[in-house]
């Protein structure tokens, strides 16, 4: 096969429901599964890409060529018949196709819940970069881990970032290491003979017990003595290098979506914004070759670091104030101020911390605009984002509850900071909602089509997470058939279900289930077969014409 070959081959077999054009569906029903983990014989080259270019290519260099290359818009490559992502090197369906329970969600992507130290730790080695300071360090069970710290600024927020934001993502369904929140003391560390930092440069030096200690005069120290620190313990498989958010690896041979144009890239962007992780550029990503029996092996795409969230203040004066709302240095916001004299009203003129102080820096809920809100650097996933990227993430959101949000807040042991717990769980809720109201409402929320007894059977969120109240949903049906169009009969279920009684197919049909505010139906196309009737496919276009078929 070329080297693209595998392109055109999923954008037949997935049938994206991106187009607005009417079309019937495959009979072989939805690919759940892309097969991007075939072995092959040498893995891909690391990069290292410098932290200040990066950031100067993308906040301005590639601003500049960007509109010169004539990009196409579109929707996403990476996206089955029913409008959801299939399980690849890059994604795992979690809450997208099952209810997960919040004990479920609090343990993340570890074996198990206990966060006690198994001390004593031998440090084996340095951090190799980023904002927070750290070193690595192996546990009496020989796990090995990254160890991370607070600053001396705003204790607790960084760990707790780092936490959160794993397990928000792994329940999500992204690839992500295990994160935990533990305490130790001094006398629990001893430093290795011989250990060295290896930056992502290449180069390498001693790691010291001086630099130990610096790292541990920046961590938040409880009245006891213990240190709060974070651990992220090492991922599976032997780690390359960042990957990047826009084109493909010409040395890996399973990559053949561009990175911009897969959903699970785009539609991040929401997670992102719930915790105002503004550090989304590749240095928080990691490529991990996974060998296999046959001395082959493969790619797996992990996102990592998370400490930058929840309101990080960092960085040069006046900057931290508008992260979430511009970047760190954004031409278009600096021109309009510019032009307006600074006299136009920006949510970043007068910022306040908030009851936790400088903890949760300038995280809020009142100034959160779920479509408006941006990283520190542009990231060109992002920006690709389309409506029905955001709705899909927005219906992963809408799983999980406050009882979800109190469980990952819980895994990240807060204890020292008057006000912090209560305040991250309020904000956190307070931008889910947010971002509801905004992405379930245009596209639309019903979801995970299924045949019961007659009945076709979808899941209203618009109930579920309470934007609307079941007794005021306005709901109706129509079938499209070749030999006509008819009114069906709609039933509401216990647990959000809206179900449509069906009469008899014996011919491929369309069942247009449409509410409001909604700009378009759920529209689910069902297939008679030998088996019985199936579902095979599912579109949310944006307005309610009918199909042709």
């Amino acid at each position: 096969m070329a080297r693209h070959g595998l392109g055109p081959l999923l954008c037949l077999c997935l049938l994206a429901c991106a187009s607005s054009a009417p079309f019937r569906f495959s009979d072989r029903g939805p690919v759940w599964r892309i097969d991007d983990r075939r072995p092959y014989a040498k893995p891909p080259k690391p990069f290292y890409s410098p932290y200040v270019w990066d950031g100067a290519n993308y906040a301005f260099f590639r601003k500049l060529a960007y509109p010169l290359s004539f990009p196409a818009e579109g929707e996403s490559e990476d996206v089955n018949a029913v409008d959801e992502v299939p399980n690849s090197s890059w994604f795992t369906n979690r809450l997208s196709i099952r209810e997960m329970s919040p004990e479920e969600v609090k343990l993340g992507a570890c074996a198990d819940l206990d966060d006690d130290a198994k001390v004593p730790w031998m440090v084996v080695g340095g951090k190799p970069d980023g904002a927070n300071p750290g070193f690595q360090a192996k546990d009496t069970r020989g796990r090995r881990f990254l160890v991370k710290v607070d600053g001396v600024l705003q204790p607790e927020r960084a760990t707790l970032a780092d936490t959160f934001g794993a397990l928000l993502f792994h329940a999500a369904g992204y690839w992500v290491p295990c994160n935990r929140v533990v305490f130790i003391r001094e006398e629990d560390l001893r430093l290795k003979p011989g250990a060295m930092v290896k930056r992502t440069n290449g180069t390498k030096e001693p790691l010291t017990q001086a630099a130990v200690d610096a790292v541990l005069s920046k961590a938040t120290r409880l009245l006891d003595g213990r240190y709060r620190v974070s651990v992220s313990e090492f991922i599976e498989g032997r780690p390359i290098s960042p990957w990047r958010y826009e084109g493909v690896r010409k040395d890996d041979p399973n990559d053949a979506i561009p990175h911009e144009d897969r959903r699970e890239l785009r539609a991040m962007r929401l997670l992102a914004s719930l915790f105002d992780h503004v550090d989304t550029r590749q240095e928080n990503t990691l490529l991990s070759w996974i060998e296999t029996d046959e001395g082959l092996g493969y790619t797996r795409h992990y996102r990592i670091d998370w400490g930058e969230g929840f309101g990080f203040v960092g960085g040069f004066e006046g900057i931290p104030q508008r992260l979430g709302h511009a970047g760190y240095f954004d031409v278009g916001e600096i021109l309009v101020d510019f032009v307006s004299f600074g006299f136009l009203a920006r949510p970043w003129h007068d910022p306040s911390y908030g009851l936790a102080g400088a903890s949760l820096g300038y995280y809020d809920a009142e100034d959160f605009d779920p479509a408006g809100w941006r990283p520190g650097y542009p990231n060109p996933a992002f920006e690709r984002a389309t409506e029905r990227d955001a709705a899909w993430m927005a219906r992963i959101i809408a799983r999980l509850t406050p009882a979800h949000f109190e469980a990952m807040v819980e895994r990240a042991h807060l204890s020292q900071v008057e006000h912090m717990e209560a305040e991250v769980l309020r904000i956190l809720l307070s931008r889910r909602q947010a971002v509801l109201e905004r992405y379930l409402t245009h596209v639309s929320p019903l979801t995970w089509p299924r045949l019961e007894e007659g009945r076709l059977c979808l899941q209203d969120l618009a109930t579920r997470t309470g934007l609307v109240p079941q007794s005021e949903r306005k709901l109706q049906a129509k079938l499209h058939q070749e030999s006509g169009v008819r009114a069906l009969a709609l039933t509401l279920d216990p647990e959000d279900w809206v179900c449509v009684a069906l009469p008899e197919l014996d011919e491929y049909g369309v069942v247009d289930v449409q509410g409001r505010p909604e700009k378009g139906p759920a529209r689910v196309h069902l297939s008679p077969s030998p088996e019985g009737l199936k579902v095979v496919g599912l579109e949310r276009p944006y307005d309610a014409k009918e199909p042709r078929l």
